[in-house]
């Protein structure tokens, strides 16, 4: 499902791909299957994108224009604060090392960009201190990632930055993204919009120079701060730029729904023994022991997935399934870790759960296997 997906999404964004026509402009009629029996790949994927209500129409067409890769271009990025571990670093200090830097560029004229995302909505600002009236925000459509927020905040600055190159030659763009100007300084062209932002910059004067300087996020940076208060409040507009958005944002909101479908499926299957251990898909399986070797951690699956020598060897064998003579009741790896009244005792020693998801999340496996050693059932595990 996950493949079929990521095909029709990178599709879409290629018009110019043999196959696009084929797939796209094809009635679903006739994808019928030579046989009813055989699954309709295209037209279930279809059927997966309308019930994760995921539209095909808004993604971005990635025939872009890439620059060319020898063709100089007049900026430079300045990630020297990166340098600084945020965790243990004060805002004092961030403030003081963006003063030195504001400094470096004091002949620059500088622009703060930001992007911001609450639940799905997204959008993207750039702030003028200088002349706050040019500052410009918008709210792009649902489903577009934080990263091509931060580039559409620097769209916005490099739009604006071109009207005012007839009075100024040098700009400072600052950034809380260090992704973005990352990939903006590595001249990353298999993102759409690092090339629209460079094919931007391309039609600037000569004697236009751009540097862009990452700063840190809310530590107290005027700038920063006004132009992040600037997208958060283009988040409660009610109208989208309308501009497309790439393929690999909706990535996470497929992988969700396909979570989401798993999930479905593995809630149906009740009677399956990993089902108890591990009953919502993603979860660390199971706690693991200090210095815990092969023979345990062996020992231990063997136990999560009900599936041991001492519960299953009559399948091999060709006998009946074996029963407690205590209880009377089937011999399983269930019973023999939480129900066998006749291994009370001996269980309260090592764990006092009643249930197998807590015993193999909460209890060290150490003492589980302590347990069945002192049954003296561990070497038939």
């Amino acid at each position: 499902m996950k493949l079929a997906f990521n095909y029709v999404l990178k599709l879409k964004s290629l018009p110019r791909n043999p196959c696009h026509d084929v797939v796209f402009e094809t009635p679903l009629s006739d994808f019928s299957a030579v046989t009813k029996s055989e699954p309709n790949l295209v037209a279930n994927t279809f059927e997966h994108f309308k019930n994760a209500n995921i539209s095909l129409n808004i993604i971005d067409n990635l025939h872009v224009q890439c620059p060319p890769p020898w063709e100089e271009h007049n900026i430079t990025v300045d990630i020297s604060l990166k340098k600084q571990n945020k965790a243990n670093t004060s805002e004092v200090v961030y403030q003081k090392e963006f003063f030195r830097i504001k400094e470096k560029f004091s002949n620059h004229y500088a622009v703060f960009t930001d992007g911001s995302k609450l639940e799905e909505k997204v959008a993207a600002a750039a702030y003028f201190p200088e002349h706050p009236d040019r500052s410009k925000a918008t709210r792009l459509r649902d489903g577009a990632s934080v990263f091509s927020a931060e580039l559409e905040g620097i769209a916005l600055a490099l739009t604006e930055i071109k009207k005012l190159t007839k009075y100024h030659k040098n700009f400072v763009i600052y950034s809380d993204s260090l992704s973005a100007l990352q990939a903006i300084a590595s001249k990353n062209f298999k993102v759409i919009d690092i090339r629209r932002l460079y094919n931007l910059i391309r039609k600037f004067p000569p004697y236009v120079h751009i540097s862009f300087v990452w700063i840190p996020a809310h530590v107290g940076i005027q700038g920063n701060e006004n132009v992040d208060k600037l997208a958060k409040a283009a988040l409660n507009r009610t109208s989208t730029s309308g501009k497309l958005i790439c393929y690999s944002d909706l990535k996470p909101k497929i992988n969700t729904y396909i979570k989401s479908v798993w999930q479905r499926d593995w809630d149906a299957e009740e009677a399956n023994k990993l089902h108890e251990v591990l009953p919502n898909l993603g979860e660390d399986l199971h706690r693991r022991g200090e210095g815990a070797g092969r023979k345990l951690e062996t020992a231990m699956c063997r136990l999560r997935v009900g599936h041991t020598w001492l519960t299953q060897s009559y399948l091999i064998k060709n006998e009946d399934q074996p029963f407690c003579y205590a209880c009377d009741c089937l011999y399983t790896v269930r019973h023999i870790l939480i129900e066998c009244l006749d291994f009370q005792d001996t269980r309260k020693k090592y764990f006092s759960v009643t249930d197998l998801y807590r015993l193999f999340q909460e209890v060290n496996p150490s003492r589980i296997v302590g347990y069945l050693k002192d049954l003296g059932v561990y070497g038939n595990i």
